[in-house]
């Protein structure tokens, strides 16, 4: 009978183990996600500072920026090829930020893909540009609606 309750007490302390162990296992992916979340946040913050320093910074960008956002067909075609990178660029980021929080893994604190979209809306030049790509989207089907959808007043 000794046996057998010790028996019993090993099952319990092994059970109470293996317990602790997917206790311990649930904290450290609470964790990970937590860092990646914070990393991943980070990184957009990083990469949006870059644009807008890349943006500021350059005068003759600035420029062309500008100039496209009112007239996109008015710019040469060396213009209108790096106006349509720059663009890229930014729509490259606000598809990387909705692939992120949709999966969970960031938490922006700022509304870059709305500020994005909003810009691309309101500026003509812009909106020929985003013509002029349609036929070689490579994006969501989810921004391009957002880029598409008419602008609410």
């Amino acid at each position: 009978m000794n046996v057998e309750k010790l028996n019993q007490w090993l099952v319990f302390a092994a059970n109470m183990g293996v317990l602790g162990g997917i206790l311990f296992l649930a904290y450290e992916i609470r964790q990970n996600t937590s860092q990646m979340r914070t990393e991943a946040s980070h990184s957009i913050t990083e990469m949006v500072n870059s644009l807008n320093a890349d943006e500021y910074s350059d005068p003759n960008l600035t420029d062309l920026l500008l100039r496209g956002n009112q007239n996109f067909n008015g710019l040469s075609p060396i213009e209108q090829y790096r106006y349509g990178q720059f663009q890229f660029a930014k729509i490259n980021l606000a598809q990387y930020i909705l692939l992120l929080e949709e999966e969970g893994l960031t938490d922006v604190q700022f509304p870059y893909v709305e500020v994005t979209v909003d810009t691309i809306r309101r500026n003509p030049g812009a909106r020929d540009w985003l013509k002029s790509v349609e036929d070689t989207w490579v994006g969501s089907e989810e921004l391009w609606g957002k880029l598409n959808t008419p602008q609410e007043r």
